[in-house]
């Protein structure tokens, strides 16, 4: 049975074949090294929240630019659908309770500056608040379907004080009937015979370019 992500499901939007590979086949992408200090700091986030999560507060961190309360229910989620036949799973960053106990995923995210706009969220983390609205859904909780991406980033100062950082708060709206839709057409993309490559993907066109041109070695 197939056991999907958002991270897979980003995958299959980019390039269904990249995707079957993965899935059917176990052959992943290409991988750089992944940089350690966002990991680094995500835990101290983690940490620095679940202080104030056990006093029932926002970390004055995020104070005045938050609403709502941390949730404490298990963060990492999944369901089974039969009509699919495959898993969709999920560790969410955080989770705020809002208005009448409703959850709203909430997500770190560690850059070099200032996001450009909400439409950067949109376009690079819709997908992913899509189908976290949907396994909160999915396993019994009530929504106000937004989610919130909050940024970090450095600032210039005086480093021997510490390292100062700002937090920007995105909102975006979420639409897990989307995502899901996108779940089953996944599914039936792997139940079916090898996809064409995307259109963008680069990774099939560095492989169609190696097999047209072999490198040549020099001797």
């Amino acid at each position: 049975m197939p056991q999907l992500s958002a991270s897979t499901l980003k995958i299959f939007q980019e390039c269904p074949r990249c995707f079957w590979l993965h899935c059917n086949q176990r052959l992943e992408r290409p991988r750089g090294p992944f940089p350690s200090l966002p990991s680094g700091i995500d835990r101290v986030l983690k940490h620095y929240f679940d202080l104030y999560r056990k006093e029932g507060t926002l970390p004055p961190l995020v104070r005045g630019k938050l609403e709502g309360a941390l949730a404490s229910q298990p963060l990492t989620l999944g369901f089974t659908d039969g009509p699919c036949n495959a898993r969709l799973w999920g560790k969410l960053d955080d989770c705020l309770v809002v208005g009448d106990q409703q959850l709203a995923p909430l997500d770190h995210k560690t850059r070099a500056s200032a996001p450009e706009s909400v439409a950067y969220t949109q376009r690079y983390y819709q997908l992913q608040m899509n189908v976290y609205t949907l396994l909160l859904e999915r396993n019994g909780h009530r929504t106000n379907r937004m989610a919130y991406v909050l940024y970090y980033y450095p600032l210039a100062g005086e480093l021997h004080r510490g390292f100062p950082f700002d937090v920007t708060v995105h909102a975006i709206r979420t639409d897990p009937d989307a995502a899901y839709a996108l779940f089953a057409n996944a599914c039936r993309c792997l139940a079916g015979p090898l996809p064409e490559s995307g259109e963008a993907c680069e990774f099939c066109r560095w492989l169609q370019a190696r097999v047209a041109e072999p490198v040549r070695l020099a001797p």
